[in-house]
């Protein structure tokens, strides 16, 4: 295993668990908050009692994605990164603290920011897909089917979650989501160490 794999599997881990601990903390210090019902983007919102943390969760999880972009070679999944930097950087409003906001009957009003950061994070699911689609493409045209499998399930099943297809709570439902993702990355990133070649 050279350096640069192993750096960037070190990287992508520590981003996926920073990810966790951050959000961890962030709701936990966040009063009434319900990690089963309300977003995790909420954490970092306007009217959030410490939104540093969920400052720290969106940093944990781009630094991931390029780690992933860099190790595989695609633009895609760096664009998919800085889309979801603008998504952590836009913050949305909870005036009444990120417990319940726009979870269930307690739904905010639309703002500005708030709207980017949507934007932002849609923008990153569509660029992972279209990564992993892109990458599933590469992997087929060098032969390697199993990756190429691997990587279109890694296309389709986090932007099939994110339609929330299954009768779970709003919080269950997004971080089974962001689960989704992750794996893709952790997937992608663990794959055996040379990059594929094959360019359209």
């Amino acid at each position: 295993m050279t350096r640069s794999a192993l750096l960037a599997r070190l990287v992508v881990v520590l981003g996926v668990v920073g990810f966790w601990t951050f959000a961890s903390i962030g709701a936990a210090r966040e009063p009434g908050y319900d990690p089963s019902v309300d977003y995790l983007s909420a954490l970092a919102a306007v009217g959030a009692t410490e939104p540093s943390w969920g400052f720290a969760m969106f940093a944990s999880a781009t630094l991931a994605v390029l780690a992933t972009a860099w190790r595989v070679g695609s633009p895609l999944l760096a664009q998919a990164a800085a889309s979801l930097a603008i998504g952590g950087a836009f913050r949305g409003s909870c005036p009444d603290g990120a417990a319940g906001c726009n979870a269930g009957a307690l739904v905010v009003a639309p703002t500005l920011p708030g709207q980017v950061h949507s934007a932002g994070v849609l923008g990153y699911q569509l660029l992972l897909s279209a990564a992993m689609a892109h990458l599933a493409w590469r992997c087929r045209a060098a032969g390697r089917r199993r990756a190429a499998v691997a990587a279109l399930a890694g296309s389709l099943v986090p932007l099939l979650l994110a339609t929330n297809p299954l009768p779970l709570d709003a919080g269950v439902s997004q971080r089974l989501w962001v689960v989704s993702g992750q794996f893709v990355l952790l997937m992608a990133v663990f794959w055996p160490a040379r990059r594929t070649t094959v360019h359209p």
